[in-house]
């Protein structure tokens, strides 16, 4: 198949330097891949947890229900006495009671307040490394920031292979390489189409 020359010139400058700026992505998503498809290999590790109990002043509210200044003066006296943020924390609220849910890449943080007693239950999981990697590379619990470094290496992804076949176009193999490749991609999802 013929392809001009300065199409084939562009196609290799796409390719060389996506495939530079793509190496240590490609590395992580195809490492944290296997991972995530074998979470037996971790089965045994154990995931820390951090608890505390501690008491809080409740004399800013006055009787639940909490109106939703009370709620946010008592989220404040709780980011004070933890030292944490409750920004974008899933909040649940009862008669008797807060509860704080934060969830985080590789990390789960519940906070709850009992609104007649002051007592104050904190707890945070860590589930490891390997947990974080694969929260990162779901994009789970994580920040937009990194949402757009999936979107970006997902681009980055598209450039290399389609530069990649334009270069591969004018081979004399192209064309039986091209069918055995789609064939084994075709049989590949339809086989894992069929198993599930």
């Amino acid at each position: 198949m013929q392809i001009n020359k300065s199409t084939l010139s562009f196609s290799r400058l796409i390719h060389v330097y996506v495939s530079m700026a793509l190496l240590s992505l490609l590395l992580f998503f195809s490492v944290t891949g296997i991972t995530l498809n074998h979470p037996e290999w971790f089965r045994d590790s154990k995931a820390d947890v951090v608890e505390r109990a501690l008491m809080i002043d409740l004399s800013m509210i006055k009787n639940p229900p909490l109106t939703p200044q009370q709620i946010v003066n008592v989220s404040t006296a709780i980011e004070q006495k933890l030292s944490v943020s409750l920004n974008n924390t899933i909040l649940e609220s009862s008669q008797d009671e807060l509860f704080f849910s934060i969830k985080r890449a590789g990390k789960n943080t519940a906070i709850t307040l009992d609104l007649v007693s002051g007592e104050l239950f904190f707890e945070e999981t860590d589930y490891g490394w390997w947990a974080l990697m694969n929260d990162l590379h779901k994009g789970r619990n994580t920040s937009v920031f990194w949402g757009w470094i999936i979107d970006i290496t997902s681009l980055l992804c598209i450039l290399f292979a389609l530069s990649g076949f334009i270069l591969a176009m004018p081979q004399r193999r192209f064309n039986r390489t091209l069918t055995v490749s789609l064939t084994v991609t075709v049989a590949m999802i339809s086989t894992a189409i069929w198993l599930i």
